[in-house]
């Protein structure tokens, strides 16, 4: 029985989930053996509970980034492309309330961007194209009535 205990604790040590990856200076993630690590790559907090998880393939974030409360839920899912922001980003608070809504496109902001207070009030619409701010921008008070607007 020691033997198989032994045999399974060796495997799971020699495992992706836990192997040590760190993050170089160039901003790509390598493994021990200081290699571009490919895989889903998942960090967790002292509690057991997870803290990050994110794909990476030659060393670059590609796909879905998601981070987490300390309490488990999720706190933030993040999207990348060849390692650069591309599409929808979401954040929440610890109370589960969604906060923030973010577009880019190859690294750029591009798209829509919300913005919640902690009582799932709008307060910001905003427009980004190509990485600048376009269209018209909403400003909402804390009663969800309009104060400004101003077009870009």
């Amino acid at each position: 029985m020691k033997k198989i205990t032994f045999f399974l604790f060796a495997i799971l040590l020699a495992s992706p989930a836990f192997s040590q990856i760190i993050e170089g200076e160039d901003g790509l993630y390598y493994n021990e053996q200081n290699h571009l690590y490919t895989g889903l790559y998942t960090e967790f907090f002292e509690n057991g509970q997870k803290r990050i998880e994110l794909n990476l393939v030659e060393g670059k974030k590609d796909g879905e980034v998601i981070l987490y409360f300390e309490n488990g839920q999720k706190k933030e899912i993040r999207k990348y492309k060849m390692n650069q922001m591309h599409g929808t980003w979401i954040t929440w608070n610890e109370q589960a309330v969604k906060i923030a809504e973010a577009n880019y496109n190859m690294g750029k902001k591009d798209g829509k961007w919300f913005i919640w207070d902690e009582n799932n009030i709008l307060r910001y619409d905003m427009t980004y194209k190509d990485g600048q701010k376009s269209g018209k921008w909403f400003i909402y008070n804390e009663t969800g009535k309009l104060i400004s607007e101003k077009e870009y």
